[in-house]
């Protein structure tokens, strides 16, 4: 069975994110990685996991014509990079 997390490089990096809330959900408007402002323009999938106390909420964004996987954790606050899928070929 094929998994999008095996076409992904997988990350753990912190990351600033911007995001909008309404009717009571939340979405990623945009994120920032390596120095680098991501507009995000369609999320593909959204999931939830377990993490010791904290429920994180994983969101696959696409931005460029490229998918990244982000998680935010409600507990601490905080945003990370859990994958990206790039044209690594410059």
């Amino acid at each position: 069975m094929f998994s999008i997390l095996e076409a992904i490089m997988e990350l753990c990096e912190s990351i600033d994110v911007g995001a909008v809330f309404s009717r009571g959900g939340m979405r990623p408007a945009w994120f920032e990685w390596r120095e680098r402002r991501y507009d995000v323009k369609d999320i593909t999938y959204t999931w939830e996991s377990k993490v010791g106390m904290a429920r994180l909420r994983h969101f696959s964004v696409v931005s460029g014509g490229n998918v990244y996987a982000l998680a935010f954790n409600p507990v601490e606050l905080s945003w990370e990079i859990r994958g990206a899928e790039q044209d690594w070929r410059g």
